[in-house]
């Protein structure tokens, strides 16, 4: 009988070693992702937060953040097929998925109005703004359509009694306020300290509109959602996680936000104290909320649709159930 050398026998066993263990490597590797975000304030931050604090590694997720100016802008990069993911207003994901936009709502972590309307000095109410500039971000946009709705509840008419302006994003917003060149605009909550600093003065708050209304949104890619749905749902597991550890958490979250925002303690207060008002811990994409924001779109008023074909909610449901 012949012997065969032992390394024979280990080259075959070595070999699948190696096979494996490059498979569990390859399985370790964390999955890219490229995420859209735009404007600032709760929803921004909490995002920004949940990715610095490693909450999406901790899911095998390697996210990319990638900023635009606007939810219009969003909308038309998830469109293309360029992320994945974003976080962006209900109003302009709704226009765009009514247009044929392929992707779908799985987040609502803001689900009422939240913005304040700040003005120059000599503005002390509502009623002093008729006649007056107001800025926006863009026409149609959610800070248009915002703008539209506060007017129109001061019993104003939005097209025949104050001028309303392309602006830019709430720091463009308070930016020309500061200088002179409009006399009112809709702001996040994280610049009223800003705002108060160069003089000007909050005359609404568009919280008291007590109308349950989905504003800020997380959206996916249709083709994520149908091929690869547990990056999806690692993804909003990651987004949650960091969410709750922000409003639960204030000796974290309150360093991160000083990183970003340069004001007083008592700045840093308010900015985290209005962003834990808003924030839901529960983000469901609840259909009364989605539906408000549909008939506030100017050219859908009326319309009736079936929002539930936007909508893919087991992602955040099946999140919240693992952390309960």
């Amino acid at each position: 009988m012949s012997l065969k050398p032992a390394n024979a026998f280990c080259r075959p066993t070595l070999g699948l070693l190696v096979f494996f263990a490059g498979l569990q490597w390859a399985q370790a590797q964390p999955i890219a992702v490229n995420f859209v975000y735009t404007g600032s304030g709760s929803q921004s931050d909490a995002l920004k937060f949940s990715y610095e604090a490693g909450f999406f590694k901790k899911r095998g997720v390697d996210l990319t953040l990638l900023y635009v100016t606007s939810g219009v802008i969003t909308s038309q990069t998830m469109a293309s097929g360029s992320a994945a993911a974003a976080t962006t207003t209900a109003t302009d994901a709704l226009r765009a998925m009514a247009a044929g936009a392929p992707m779908k709502i799985v987040m609502v972590n803001i689900d009422q109005f939240q913005h304040l309307f700040v003005a120059r000095p000599g503005i002390n109410g509502p009623k002093d703004m008729k006649g007056k500039k107001i800025a926006v971000s863009r026409y149609g946009a959610f800070s248009d359509i915002q703008t539209r709705f506060v007017v129109r509840q001061w019993g104003l008419d939005p097209d025949k009694d104050v001028q309303i302006l392309q602006i830019g994003n709430s720091a463009a917003r308070a930016a020309a306020l500061a200088s002179g060149g409009v006399d009112g605009a809709i702001v996040t909550p994280a610049f009223v300290p800003f705002a108060k600093q160069v003089g000007l003065q909050v005359i609404f708050d568009l919280s008291t509109v007590k109308t349950k209304f989905a504003s800020q949104i997380m959206v996916a890619h249709d083709s994520w959602v149908k091929e690869r749905p547990a990056v999806v749902r690692n993804v909003v597991k990651g987004f949650l996680e960091g969410i709750r550890q922000f409003k639960s958490d204030p000796a974290i979250a309150k360093p991160y936000l000083r990183k970003y925002y340069k004001g007083s303690e008592a700045d840093i207060e308010s900015i985290y104290a209005e962003t834990n008002r808003f924030l839901r811990s529960e983000p469901t994409p609840d259909l009364e909320g989605l539906q408000n924001a549909w008939e506030s779109i100017p050219e859908h008023k009326g319309k009736s649709v079936d929002l539930k074909r936007f909508v893919e909610a087991r992602f955040v449901a099946e999140a919240i159930g693992e952390m309960k």
